[in-house]
């Protein structure tokens, strides 16, 4: 009786070993928030999430882009990459990269974004609410005579995105407070 015990459980542990081997030799991991997509050989999604895993519909290939941002750190510019949805709005897509330039680059301050025309972005810095105080503002910190031409042109060149080949912007309106920002 042992030995049938024994030889069962080591087929078990064979057959459990040998399958997620060639699992994992054919997946690709790609983080999401809040769980990871894990994508198998049959291109089918598997959403695991609290240690259970739900099938999904099929991913379809080259939906999501990475738009390049530059960001200054320590008098170095390095380029980081905002993925973002091909099929999202202009505005959507102009939403996604807005935050993370005001993430990485102005302390998480906030800026609305709104598309008008074909191919023009009203892009409006706005001030924490009196109950949102902050440290950091931007007239002080970042409109300031000193940063102000770093802020617009921070901005304005990421927003622009020469290298894009699909539809994008090529004017850009930066406001402060809904009153447009002029260089003096």
């Amino acid at each position: 009786m042992k030995k049938i015990a024994i030889t069962l459980f080591l087929i078990a542990t064979t057959l459990l070993a040998t399958s997620c081997a060639n699992y994992k030799q054919s997946s690709n991991i790609i983080d999401e928030k809040p769980s990871s997509i894990i994508v198998n050989s049959d291109k089918k999604a598997l959403n695991i999430s609290e240690n259970r895993i739900k099938s999904s519909e099929t991913i379809k290939k080259n939906t999501v882009i990475e738009m390049p941002i530059s960001v200054m750190a320590k008098d170095t510019t390095t380029t980081k990459y905002v993925k973002v949805d091909v099929n999202s709005s202009l505005e959507e897509k102009l939403n996604i990269i807005i935050n993370s330039i005001s993430q990485e680059c102005f302390n998480g301050l906030p800026m609305n974004v709104k598309v008008f025309g074909k191919n023009t972005a009203k892009i409006n810095l706005v001030e924490y609410k009196d109950s949102q105080k902050s440290r950091v503002s931007w007239k002080d910190d970042y409109l300031n005579d000193s940063t102000k031409e770093y802020t617009i042109n921070t901005i304005v060149k990421n927003i622009i995105q020469d290298n894009y080949n699909g539809d994008w912007i090529e004017k850009v309106q930066l406001y402060y407070n809904d009153e447009l920002i002029q260089i003096d």
